[in-house]
């Protein structure tokens, strides 16, 4: 986990222009998944007996916390300040965590979300990113830096023998990228020539693989998800082929996997999969989420996947297949169906 501590500026979790005061969508939800992570709650507030303080206890959201604040301290809350996350709404929330030295995540579930002009760690669309954004586990370099050496051994060896004009630095590269592939495959227990054709196999400089996801919602704002065979739900999509655009293989893959005519509207985010997904893979993937209109379709039992479904926020199946579609990103895929023309796109 990546966070044990996490306080809130009450600001953000409250609809202030609203004739009664209540929470946003998923403030609940949130606090009740960090409490059961056991994450530690604090709570920073403008005034010690003030209204938000009143309108969180009126509304049974106050329980949770532990530490309360006027001013951020993060003495209070025990933390290493490499484990302590502040969440705010406001440019000030973001200097204060700046000062304190902790990490600062901008909630962006108004309307319409703020980001202009705020540096954040990062910028939670919805509560739920609040959630992932604890429990996400830290860089591939700090969990597997055997992988991350190799990664890039790799990438340095396919620059080199692209680029390199001595033959005996060539030959030297070529070494390196058969060292790198062989510390891969002891450290992993794959076999050498599966490797050899995915880790090893492409010529000039290394960049990351692109992998589109076509979000698709029903006149009932349900989202559709399709079972793959694999054993689990996931959003339609997968490797960008060559010859497609990004638009046109979210075409393709809804086609192909969920049995829907779609129109591409919109990239809603750019998420690398390593911070995102289950199983880290040996070279980068980049995760492009597009916006899709249904047209008409039926859906036929195919290679990739045996059902296909329209789902509210309330009743996703399970499980998820999270090397391709965690929770999160179908949140996140909601909030950017509901913030509409309002949606900021969301990168790494």
């Amino acid at each position: 986990m990546r966070y044990t501590h996490v306080v809130f500026a009450a600001s953000s979790l409250l609809v202030h222009d609203a004739p009664a005061p209540r929470p946003f969508d998923g403030v609940g939800q949130m606090l009740d998944a960090l409490a059961q992570d056991g994450v530690s709650l604090g709570l920073l507030a403008c005034e010690a007996d003030g209204p938000e303080l009143r309108a969180l206890d009126q509304l049974g959201l106050l329980a949770p916390f532990g530490a309360v604040m006027a001013a951020f301290e993060r003495e209070r809350t025990g933390a290493n300040p490499a484990e302590t996350l502040l969440v705010g709404c406001s440019a000030d929330d973001a200097t204060r965590a700046e000062n304190a030295g902790v990490d600062f995540a901008l909630a962006c579930w108004g309307q319409p979300p703020v980001r202009r002009h705020v540096r954040a760690t990062a910028y939670a669309m919805s509560p739920w990113h609040v959630v992932e954004l604890v429990r996400r586990e830290r860089r591939l370099a700090e969990r597997e830096p055997w992988l991350a050496w190799v990664r890039e051994l790799q990438a340095i060896a396919q620059a080199g023998l692209y680029y390199g004009r001595d033959p005996f630095d060539v030959e030297r590269f070529g070494r390196i990228r058969e060292m790198a592939t062989e510390a891969l495959g002891s450290l992993s227990g794959l076999p050498l020539p599966q490797l050899e054709s995915l880790f090893a196999s492409e010529d000039g400089y290394q960049t990351p693989k692109l992998d589109t996801r076509s979000v698709i919602f029903d006149d009932a704002g349900r989202i559709c998800l399709v079972n793959e065979r694999q054993g689990g739900w996931a959003l339609p999509g997968g490797w960008l082929d060559q010859g497609q655009t990004v638009f046109s293989n979210a075409v393709k893959e809804a086609r192909e996997e969920a049995g829907l005519e779609v129109v591409p509207v919109r990239v809603i985010a750019l998420q690398e999969h390593n911070l995102h997904n289950e199983h880290p893979f040996a070279w980068g993937i980049l995760k492009v989420f597009v916006i899709c209109e249904p047209i008409a379709g039926e859906f036929e039992d195919n290679i990739e996947t045996i059902e296909r479904g329209f789902f509210s926020r309330e009743s996703l199946p399970e499980p998820l297949l999270a090397a391709k579609t965690t929770r999160e990103q179908v949140e996140m895929c909601f909030a950017a169906y509901d913030a509409d023309d309002a949606w900021q796109l969301v990168v790494d």
